[in-house]
């Protein structure tokens, strides 16, 4: 991409000087745009220098080669890395959502085991007293 954007620039440059050539009526008709061009051409390399840096300056804090660094591999392994983090988060939200409703049921059934013994032994627990 950096490739073509640095030929798209050159071609830029050789119409300008063609223009630059040419009649007064095509100067004024494309003077303009081939300005805005130009200047749109050249920010973008600017951007892609920076980018450059920015890989560098990457490549340096993870002690690893400037010239091998691919940001394709370090911004796929970053994707990867998050979904392996958001499926973590949910795996660990379902267990305890399941922790928390094998509590419930554990203490719904202790109540229910309490009435049921309640209800067994209430009325006989005086064991005849007449």
């Amino acid at each position: 991409m950096q490739a073509e954007a640095g030929a798209n620039l050159k071609r830029l440059l050789e119409i300008e000087k063609r223009l630059f050539l040419s009649t007064d009526d095509l100067k004024i008709q494309h003077a303009k745009s081939l300005q805005d061009s130009l200047d749109a051409s050249k920010d973008l390399q600017k951007e892609f220098a920076t980018i450059e840096k920015k890989k560098e300056e990457l490549a340096d804090y993870l002690c690893e080669d400037r010239n091998k660094l691919s940001l394709e591999d370090v911004f796929s392994t970053m994707k990867t890395f998050r979904e392996l983090f958001l499926k973590a988060l949910q795996e660990n939200q379902e267990r305890k959502e399941q922790a928390a409703k094998s509590e419930k049921r554990k203490k719904h059934l202790k109540v229910e085991d309490a009435k049921r013994l309640k209800g067994e032994y209430g009325k006989s627990s005086t064991f005849n007293k007449k």
